[in-house]
């Protein structure tokens, strides 16, 4: 089948209802018969020739720009069903692969027999494409408009409501009917009218936004706050928009945080505590009264001060760690005690609470730090424990002069008892006797019990005397002098027994009794040289040392020990003797617990037979 283009000289017959516009004339089957010179700048002609039109292009929607079916074309619903199609908008690709949109109008021709139908095409390419456009701006602007919380008005000089637009018409004070070509002075109370107009023709003048808040007129939303915000409209001179926005939630924020910071200054300025702000460098930012008084320093002075300067060297450190356990967020506070150096130079005793306050971005910003003044209760601590200190040494004290008591009772009773029932009884018998040889030998008897009881008074008396002593003078001494001056007395024997005598002073000073010191190590020095092992080269070790703030001296010894398991109870008792066969009264060890006890000491041994003996003398506290 050939074009002719004969068929389309009579175009008087399209005119009244197609136009001048590209035509295209369709067989019965919608083969192409013909086309004019604006279809064929339209239309890909070499690709349609011969081709039914439906079928041989790819038509698109407008609506989404996707594929239309061949069947769904206005033009083949033309030739299934006669009926005429108008102004149908579909795109197609051009040579380029550009997009154009042509509209396409479809009529068939029932009294030509060379021709079926009849199909008109005009480029709408620019009103579709700008139409996109509007819609896009359109879609733009409604999203704009829901995505805003605010009422936009137009309103002209005169006050007068010409349009709006909000995503909550539940905020308008009216409905649009009542106020739309109203004046403002007509639609609410007259004081807000005569402030909101001036701003109007203010900004109009001025060519500047004015603001003002006001509460609601109205009891519709009594309680509420909002902002105008009057601005000119540039495409215009006589308008202007109105934007009013709701500030209920902000006037109802700032009212809390006025609140907050009214209760904060309270708490800050009248506050029993001393508090100050201070960076995390430790910079004070602020102070109460408070602080100036704990610490001494003005509120000037305060602000120039790095805390860190004045915190005692020895609470520093801890001090510092907590802080940067704040500042890592592991916690949220700390409560230290720590001493701050006060402005005259002495320390103050302070229990400290530091917090950290944090910005939005959750750094800390600066540190909230409370001290309160806690000298006097540590003072009042310090006198307690020092009583306390006190009344256990005087209990201890109490209770060895309470069984010092008891032992002097006990000797009284026994030692004294037989030497004083003896000379009763010799006293007695020379009364009825005669004889000479017989009184000789009751005389001897009787000085006999005589020399006993008087010794044993004198050792009593030595003992009273050291137990009531209330005034011994405690000096410096210098341990290792004491301890050569002790042994150069003990020279002798222990060149004649080979002694190996080793010391280890690490404590070299002690206040104490020079002379109960020197008997101590006399008495002691003399045990461990008098029970050596017979046959065995002796070895004695002499030590001073510290432990738990007390000063102890040991005496060690490989001589013949004791039993304790046996003996313990009686060791320090008075003339108790656990040797036979040595020169001993069984009384030096019994005045050596006397005088450390007499000094708050204490005295304990460590012994097993044939393994060597150790004494320890604690003198406790040395102070």
């Amino acid at each position: 089948m050939e074009f002719h283009n004969q068929a389309l000289d009579k175009q008087n017959i399209f005119l009244e209802t197609l136009g001048f516009e590209g035509l295209v004339a369709l067989d019965y089957e919608g083969h192409i018969l013909a086309l004019n010179n604006q279809a064929k700048s339209l239309l890909p002609f070499d690709k349609i020739a011969h081709k039914k039109l439906h079928e041989a292009l790819t038509f698109y929607s407008k609506e989404g720009q996707h594929p239309i079916h061949p069947n769904e074309l206005s033009f083949n619903k033309t030739l299934e069903t006669g009926a005429v199609q108008r102004d149908i908008i579909y795109g197609i690709t051009t040579e380029d692969n550009t997009l154009i949109w042509l509209s396409f109008s479809s009529k068939l021709i029932p009294d030509r027999p060379d021709i079926h139908m009849l199909i008109s095409i005009q480029d709408v390419s620019p009103l579709v494409n700008e139409n996109k456009k509007l819609l896009d701006s359109k879609q733009e602007l409604q999203l704009l408009i829901t995505s805003l919380d605010d009422i936009v008005f137009e309103v002209t000089k005169e006050g007068v409501f010409k349009n709006y637009w909000t995503s909550e018409p539940d905020l308008l004070f009216y409905e649009p009917e009542q106020f739309l070509n109203k004046n403002i002075a007509d639609l609410f109370p007259s004081e807000m009218a005569e402030k909101t107009l001036p701003l109007i023709n203010k900004a109009l003048t001025y060519n500047k936004v004015y603001h003002m808040e006001f509460p609601s007129p109205f009891d519709t939303h009594k309680g509420r706050w909002f902002k105008l915000k009057i601005k000119p409209i540039r495409t215009t001179k006589d308008r202007v928009a109105v934007v009013v926005s709701d500030i209920s939630q902000k006037i109802k924020s700032l009212e809390k945080i006025r609140y907050n910071q009214h209760k904060f200054n309270q708490a800050f300025h009248f506050s029993g505590l001393g508090i100050s702000l201070t960076d995390t460098q430790g910079y004070c930012l602020d102070a109460n009264n408070i602080l100036s008084k704990i610490l001494g320093f003005s509120q000037e002075e305060l602000y120039c001060t790095n805390f860190f300067d004045y915190i005692h060297p020895d609470d520093i450190n801890n001090d510092y760690l907590q802080r940067q356990r704040l500042l890592k967020g592991e916690m949220d506070s700390f409560t230290l005690e720590k001493r701050y150096r006060h402005q005259l130079g002495h320390y103050v005793w302070c229990s400290v609470t530091t917090s950290a306050v944090h910005n939005q971005c959750n750094e800390v910003s600066f540190f909230i730090v409370q001290l309160q003044d806690i000298s006097e209760c540590k003072k009042n601590l310090e006198i307690l424990e020092r009583q306390k200190k006190e009344i256990e040494i005087v209990k201890i004290d109490l209770e060895t002069k309470v069984r010092q008591l008891e032992e002097f009772n006990h000797i009284v009773a026994h030692n004294l008892r037989e030497p004083v029932s003896n000379i009763h009884m010799l006293i007695d018998e020379l009364k009825d006797e005669n004889r000479k040889e017989v009184n000789k030998e009751y005389f001897r008897l009787l000085k006999s019990s005589n020399n006993s009881l008087t010794d044993t008074l004198q050792e009593l008396s030595e003992i009273l005397e050291i137990s009531q002593n209330r005034n011994i003078e405690k000096v410096n001494c210098h341990l290792p002098t004491i301890f050569k001056k002790v042994y150069d007395q003990f020279l002798a024997e222990i060149y004649s027994k080979k002694v190996i005598l080793t010391t280890d002073f690490e404590i070299e000073y002690l206040q104490y009794s020079r002379i109960y010191l020197e008997s101590i190590i006399y008495n002691l020095l003399s045990n461990a040289l008098k029970y050596t092992v017979p046959r065995v080269q002796p070895q004695i070790h002499i030590r001073t040392y510290q432990q738990n703030n007390s000063t102890l001296l040991s005496i060690q010894d490989n001589g013949i020990g004791i039993d304790l398991p046996k003996f313990k109870s009686q060791i320090f008792m008075f003339r108790k003797v656990f040797h036979r066969g040595f020169d001993s009264k069984g009384l030096g060890l019994f005045i050596t617990r006397y005088q450390i006890e007499s000094l708050g000491g204490k005295i304990d041994v460590i012994s097993k037979p044939n393994n060597g003996t150790t004494f320890l003398v604690n003198f406790l506290e040395n102070n």
